[in-house]
């Protein structure tokens, strides 16, 4: 049995903003931080040759990542999928030029290409065709570095799934998909999560920028990751690290409203941060058998008001003039209740 790691490329210059496709950006420095961390992580894999797209940013990441240890080789057909007229531009600017072709492929996002590129189903097709012949020329782990378009129309197939099913294989920057090779061919163990349990803060701030969380928010996460960091001593069991990043994420996705914070964990899912989505998802209702970290950011988010400490009592008395029936006032007395009895296990935690 064989191990194959598809990794998408780090984060690149401008990456938020372009239809990158074929282009020839590099890694900013967050991608920088990505791959050095992928390097880290597969220290210990045994892995006997890196294979990459010729592309600038897989080129880099896979230099980073293989950091003179191992072999790396460039293979063209692992290229990203070509956008064709689409190449360099926004995606508010395709939008608007090609509105007919933009609206024929979100109704059929695997099988319908860009005017002049290729489909997701057509690169992927392209990229099997590189992996199978890849194996059948090699022997051992093998990582394989590419890009999320043609890398989510591969594994689309491999998985099984509706080709325009596409875009939920989660394929984030940095992330890595890992495969077993046997008799039975490939099958996909995991897919698209970063080799770390949470975010560094260069990651952090890279994620509420592409959120566009205003800075009055993040005053007040960071208010809450200290007073959640302070409350911690208490429950020896809490990763801090771990909650420190979900406190720092945790309004992430403030300014959509109502439902922000499972919108949020959904976010952070898709960027390959499962364990700090759930803390996310749980600090508006905590929900069944909740890890440390969510019931540590569920109270502290409770004991600030903006950046300001207020009591339980203090903030849910603000908060109940907000209930408007029967429904909200039963929710509302649930959250407190919650509150309450983290606070009381903390306090009976502390000698």
């Amino acid at each position: 049995m064989r191990t194959v790691y598809f990794v998408r490329h780090g984060q690149p210059e401008n990456g938020f903003h372009i239809c990158s496709g074929n282009s020839g950006a590099a890694l900013d420095p967050v991608g920088c931080l990505q791959a050095r961390r992928l390097g880290r992580w597969f220290e210990d894999k045994a892995v006997s040759t890196v294979y990459t797209s010729p592309l600038p940013r897989c080129v880099q990441t896979a230099r980073l990542l293989a950091a003179g240890r191992i072999p790396v080789r460039e293979e063209p057909e692992l290229r990203e999928l070509d956008p064709g007229l689409w190449e360099g531009l926004s995606f508010g600017e395709i939008r608007s030029l090609y509105p007919a072709e933009y609206a024929a492929r979100g109704k059929h996002m695997g099988t319908v290409a860009p005017p002049g590129g290729e489909s997701f189903t057509g690169a992927g097709r392209r990229m099997d065709g590189c992996v199978r012949r890849l194996l059948a020329e090699t022997r051992g782990n093998v990582v394989l570095i590419g890009h999320g378009g043609a890398g989510r129309g591969w594994l689309c197939a491999v998985m099984g799934l509706p080709s325009d099913a596409v875009l939920s294989v989660r394929q984030p920057w940095g992330g890595v998909t890992v495969l077993t090779c046997g008799d039975g061919g490939l099958r996909v163990e995991s897919v698209g999560l970063q080799p770390a349990c949470y975010p560094e803060d260069p990651e952090i701030r890279s994620l509420l920028d592409r959120a566009g969380t205003p800075g009055p928010v993040r005053a007040h996460s960071r208010a809450v990751a200290e007073k959640a960091l302070e409350l911690s001593g208490a429950m020896r069991r809490a990763d801090r690290g771990l909650l420190r990043a979900a406190c720092l994420l945790h309004d992430i996705a403030r300014p959509s409203g109502h439902g922000h914070a499972l919108k949020g964990a959904e976010l952070l899912d898709r960027a390959g941060w499962p364990r700090v989505a759930e803390i996310v998802a749980r600090h508006h209702d905590l929900g069944d058998a909740p890890p440390p970290e969510a019931k540590l950011l569920y109270l502290a988010d409770k004991l600030t008001l903006g950046v300001t400490g207020v009591t339980l009592e203090e903030r849910f008395e603000r908060s109940r003039a907000k209930c408007a029936g029967p429904q909200a006032l039963e929710a509302w007395e649930r959250r407190l209740g919650e509150a309450v009895k983290i606070l009381k296990e903390l306090q009976e935690s502390t000698p």
